[in-house]
C-alpha cells in the first residue's frame, strides 16, 4: 500500500500538477489531502482535480472560512475590511458545486484498511483546525495531540513545514505544503506513505515547479490587481520561499492594539494600509525576524 500525502495546496494548480506528475511514477494506491486546498488563484480547479483522483480530503481553516462566508456566519467586517479582501475574492469565485462539496468534508478523518493500521488526518491539530504544531520548538504540544487520538499514524498540515517523528511506535507526519514550504527557497513538498515491515513509513519529498506560472495565474485571474496588499505579499512568499505574510498580519494586529482597538482579530482599513507601509520599511531595515 502506497499513499500520496498532500496538504496546503492553496489554489495553486501549477504546483499541484507538478506534484501529480511526480507521483504518477510511484503508482500510488490513493491520495490523502490534509486541508487547505483552497484560497489562491485557482481554488475551484484544484478541488475539481482532486475529486477526479478520488482523493480523501478534509477541511482546513481556509475551507472553513469559505463555509462561514457561504452560511452568512462571518463577522460583519469580513465582508468589507481590507484585511479580508483576499478571502472575499476567493469566496466570490467559488461555484455552488464546489461549496457543496466542501460542506460535506470533515475537519478530521480516520482511514481504515483491512489488515493495516488506521490513519488519522487533521489539519492543525485534533483539537483545533488552526493550531500549529512545531515539534522541534514545542514537543509538548505534539505529545498532547498524539494523546488525543488512538490511531498509530497522525497526519498534520497547516504549518507548511515538512517533518516526521516516530514516538513510542507511532508516526506523526506533516507533508509540508504543495504550494510553498517557507524554507527560504521557492517550491513545495509532499510525502509518500507506505506500508512496509508491518508498519507505516514515510518519505518526505521536495517539489520544484515553475513559479512563473503561479505569478501568471495571480495576474490572469485578477487576484493580484483586485486584492492588492495581501495577494502581493502571498505571491512574494511563494516566489521567495519566505513567510512574511504571517509576520505582517501579526504586525498589523499590534498596530491596531496600540491604536486602542480591543478586538484582537480586527484591523481597521487605515491601520491595515499604514501597517503595510511601515512593515516594508522595518523589514528592509532588518527589524522584523522571519
Amino acid at each position: 500500500m502506497r499513499l500520496a500525502i498532500l496538504a496546503d495546496i492553496h489554489g495553486n494548480i501549477p504546483a499541484l500538477e507538478a506534484a501529480l506528475q511526480e507521483i504518477e511514477k510511484d503508482a500510488v494506491d490513493g491520495f490523502i489531502v490534509a486541508g487547505d486546498m483552497v484560497v489562491g488563484p485557482n481554488s475551484v480547479e484544484v478541488i475539481s482535480r482532486l475529486r477526479k483522483l478520488d482523493a480523501r480530503m478534509i477541511c482546513g481553516n481556509n475551507e472553513n472560512y469559505m463555509l462561514r462566508f457561504a452560511a452568512g456566519e462571518a463577522p460583519a467586517w469580513w465582508y468589507t475590511a481590507h484585511q479580508w479582501s483576499f478571502m472575499r475574492w476567493n469566496y466570490r469565485r467559488m461555484d455552488e458545486d464546489t461549496l457543496n462539496f466542501i460542506k460535506n468534508l470533515h475537519e478530521q478523518l480516520t482511514i481504515h484498511f483491512e489488515g493495516i493500521d488506521a490513519i488519522r488526518v487533521v489539519h492543525g491539530s485534533p483539537r483545533n483546525v488552526s493550531e500549529s504544531i512545531y515539534p522541534e520548538k514545542d514537543r509538548a504540544t505534539l505529545d498532547a495531540a498524539l494523546r488525543m487520538v488512538s490511531e498509530p499514524v497522525l497526519i498534520f498540515g497547516h504549518t507548511h513545514q515538512a517533518w516526521q517523528m516516530r514516538l513510542d511506535g507511532r508516526l506523526a507526519l506533516n507533508p509540508g505544503s504543495v504550494c510553498s514550504t517557507f524554507m527560504g527557497k521557492p517550491g513545495g513538498s509532499y510525502a509518500i506513505l507506505f506500508w512496509e515491515n508491518g508498519c507505516w513509513q514515510a518519505e518526505l519529498r521536495d517539489l520544484q515547479y515553475n513559479v512563473a506560472r503561479i505569478r501568471k495565474a495571480f495576474e490572469d485571474t485578477g487576484l493580484l490587481r483586485e486584492v492588492g496588499t495581501f495577494s502581493e505579499r502571498w505571491l512574494h512568499d511563494i516566489e521567495s520561499g519566505t513567510d512574511t505574510i504571517q509576520r505582517f498580519v501579526e504586525y498589523a494586529y499590534r498596530q491596531a492594539a496600540e491604536a486602542g482597538y480591543s478586538n484582537s482579530s480586527f484591523v481597521p482599513d487605515d491601520i491595515w494600509d499604514r501597517a503595510n507601509e511601515l512593515f516594508e520599511v522595518e523589514l528592509a531595515k532588518g527589524k522584523i525576524n522571519l
